[in-house]
């Protein structure tokens, strides 16, 4: 038992006491004491996830490669902020109105996705259960704990949790199982994609990731192709063949190709490569080409890796850099994860308050602090949440050698 948590210790007390507005001495005193309560809950929660973290540096999963963590930051920034511009949207200010683009971010997780997937298991003798075990061990605890809180939710009020409309299924939430249905955590959609690509590379992750890249890569193509040559209406065939994964072929054909030198990274072309890939967006966003069409794989996904290039160049140069904003970046993309899950609750949660307070009429300062709130609880979800879960739950496998 944790000390001062007890079995009517509930968090959602807290937000059932912010959402109400009630009136009267008796009962601001009784929110008063409810939300002192609640507060004393998470304190104690906190210290003994913090105490419950072993007394060492954090080792990530792949090799610390700034310029991959970097970009994390980087395309997590620009997905929150193409949903503080839905937000704008919502509350009528226009903040961030038309930065659609930012949805590219996800587009340029897959392309890491891909690559990483290749860094963390190369020289690794994994079979398909201890590489499945060790993603699902990464990606599904945070991401139940959001899920969970979203039900929470979603069981008080539901037209709090997917307020753009549409019908929510908690067991898809769950199991993160394609559905046209939406889920608690509007960000899990994404996850339903990685998974399908870790079951593909993992199947033949016993061979080595080398024969990996190239039998999964064959595989995604394929599926791919299907997809735009056969025009079939069914919801699973469309997940399955969607082109969006052909930016985890991309990221793995990137780690192909430099591993075995047939291309090499020379910083000289960082500049151009990342100036080229912004240059395609930013053409993308003056003739307004659709957000979400049958090219996206291509439309954003080769601008994003012309930028994923870009960055992974400079890596020898962002390891001796000691910007404050590199440093900056770094700790946002140490904290993605978390960002990614979290944001959809503190963008919901911020604007509302600043609706309260009658601040949302300024587009530039609405946008501002939805940033920098989410930001901020992105990294105390990480620094106390998704750090802990990750080092209780880290059993390192036996590291072989194996041909590649």
């Amino acid at each position: 038992m944790i000390p001062g948590i007890h079995k009517n210790s509930n968090c959602l007390v807290l937000f059932r006491s912010l959402v109400r507005l009630q009136r009267g001495p008796t009962q601001r005193l009784q929110r008063r004491q409810m939300i002192v309560g609640s507060l004393k809950t998470i304190f104690y929660y906190l210290v003994w996830m913090q105490a419950a973290t072993p007394n060492q540096p954090y080792i990530k999963s792949a090799a610390n490669i700034q310029s991959i963590q970097i970009m994390r930051g980087l395309a997590c920034i620009m997905v929150v902020l193409f949903h503080i511009s839905v937000k704008g949207a919502q509350y009528g200010n226009g903040a961030l109105r038309g930065f659609s683009i930012g949805g590219a971010g996800v587009d340029l997780f897959f392309i890491i996705s891909g690559y990483i997937m290749c860094v963390s298991t190369y020289d690794r003798q994994l079979n398909f259960y201890q590489f499945s075990l060790l993603r699902i061990k990464r990606i599904i605890p945070l991401y139940w704990l959001t899920t969970t809180a979203a039900l929470a939710v979603y069981l008080y009020n539901p037209q709090i949790v997917n307020s753009s409309g549409g019908e929510t299924s908690i067991f898809a939430s769950y199991t993160l199982i394609p559905s046209e249905k939406k889920y608690l955590n509007s960000n899990g959609w994404t996850l339903s994609y990685e998974f399908f690509f870790y079951i593909i590379f993992g199947i033949f992750i016993n061979k080595g990731t080398y024969k990996a890249i190239l039998r999964s890569s064959i595989i995604l193509f394929i599926l791919v192709v299907t997809g735009l040559l056969i025009n079939y209406d069914g919801f699973l065939f469309d997940f399955s063949t969607h082109i969006l994964y052909i930016e985890f072929i991309f990221g793995m054909g990137c780690f192909y190709l430099i591993k075995k030198q047939v291309t090499r990274l020379d910083p000289k072309y960082a500049i151009p490569l990342g100036l080229l890939g912004s240059f395609l967006l930013a053409l993308e966003v003056y003739f307004k080409m659709p957000v979400q069409n049958e090219w996206r794989g291509v439309t954003w996904g080769v601008p994003m890796l012309f930028i994923f290039l870009g960055f992974l160049s400079l890596e020898e140069f962002i390891q001796r850099s000691v910007s404050v904003v590199k440093n900056l970046f770094l700790k946002i993309g140490n904290s993605s994860y978390s960002l990614y899950l979290i944001h959809p609750f503190t963008l919901s949660g911020t604007a509302r308050c600043l609706k309260r307070l009658k601040m949302v009429s300024d587009p530039y300062l609405f946008a501002a602090i939805l940033l920098i709130v989410s930001v901020v609880i992105g990294y105390l979800v990480y620094f106390y949440i998704e750090r802990p879960l990750i080092s209780l739950l880290k059993k390192k496998p036996a590291l072989q050698s194996i041909p590649q």
